[in-house]
């Protein structure tokens, strides 16, 4: 497993990894029987067992070896037995971890892909498809995407969707930067965030903290 970013900033963590490998080795390197054999038992796709076991050898590699993830009844991670917030994301062989000591945190990470153009009619508003930085389009279509889904972690299920309740605000794509990003219901401001992002040659990676 490659780390190809290690973050640690004012109680804020986060890692993204590549992984190749198989989900015998990936046991291996987690080094824990019971938790390899509940992936094999509950999924039935070999890439889910692998993101799945890819995510705790990320996790212990952050915070230690008695770190678990264990799920709410809606569905969302937090760190058994600990105070830290945390946030997961996968996608291909990358998967991304973040945790905070102190504020709600949401991530996301999206391979580089042209497919994003045939959906922004889902999630770009006017407004944004208006501003968007014509130099780096798909990029910057990613980014409004996977923030989007950052924020959404945090926000929870409140009703609207990417295309109505979510706003961001003009940027001019660069390797790593950050821009707001509010989510508003009917002409109400609800909550504001501002998104770290990173944007490399295979995906693009974004952080909310709230």
């Amino acid at each position: 497993m490659r780390c190809c970013n290690h973050h640690i900033d004012n109680g804020l963590e986060w890692m993204i990894c590549e992984f190749g490998e198989s989900f015998a080795e990936l046991s291996l390197l987690l080094g824990d029987v019971s938790i390899a054999e509940y992936a094999m038992n509950s999924f039935g796709s070999e890439k889910r067992r692998k993101e799945w076991l890819a995510t705790r050898v990320v996790l212990r590699k952050m915070l230690g070896d008695d770190a678990f993830i264990v799920y709410d009844a809606n569905g969302k991670p937090f760190i058994a037995g600990s105070d830290k917030y945390i946030s997961i994301s996968h996608s291909g062989n990358y998967v991304a971890v973040a945790v905070h000591s102190s504020f709600e945190v949401g991530i996301d990470i999206e391979l580089t892909s042209s497919s994003v153009e045939r959906v922004r009619a889902r999630f770009m508003s006017h407004d944004e498809e208006a501003a968007i930085d014509k130099c780096n389009e798909k990029a910057a279509l990613l980014l409004h995407w996977s923030a989007k889904e950052a924020f959404y972690k945090i926000i929870g299920n409140r009703g609207g969707s990417f295309l109505d309740s979510f706003r961001i605000a003009p940027f001019a794509v660069s390797p790593a930067g950050s821009f707001p990003i509010s989510y508003i219901k009917g002409q109400a401001l609800i909550r504001q965030c501002l998104v770290s992002y990173i944007v490399d040659s295979d995906f693009v990676f974004t952080c909310c903290v709230g």
